[in-house]
């Protein structure tokens, strides 16, 4: 008769336990912990708040700047791009931007991807 009703048998002993309106809204916490981990939720910060203007129009200058030097849009997932966001940021305004030759000129980040390629050959 229990399950006539919209009651569900439960694993322990056969015994019913009616559902009600409420258990549409309610879900079980393994269910609730498994989905969060899964979004990573997580609280805006005040300046993310406050500033949503302000991020649209870096992020538009950042956008504008791949299609304009032609770089595909995959390199924004690697760590290295979002070290490299993280460095300007906290370094601030003053940054002056490195020119041609400095970047040519990086023997240590040469000898970094180079030890890269040697760790991959001897794989």
């Amino acid at each position: 008769m229990a399950a006539a009703r919209g009651g569900v048998s439960s694993a322990r002993g056969g015994a019913t336990s009616m559902r009600g309106p409420m258990d549409l809204f309610v879900r079980r916490p393994e269910t609730t912990i498994v989905r969060n981990k899964r979004e990573k939720l997580r609280q805006q910060n005040i300046k993310e708040a406050c500033n949503k203007e302000a991020v649209r129009r870096v992020h538009q200058y950042i956008a504008r700047w791949f299609y304009q030097a032609g770089i595909p849009l995959n390199p924004v997932k690697l760590k290295s791009f979002q070290e490299m966001l993280c460095a300007v940021g906290s370094f601030g305004p003053n940054l002056p931007a490195p020119n041609y030759h400095t970047l040519r000129l990086l023997n240590e980040e040469l000898e970094y991807t180079k030890g890269l390629l040697n760790g991959r050959k001897e794989q």
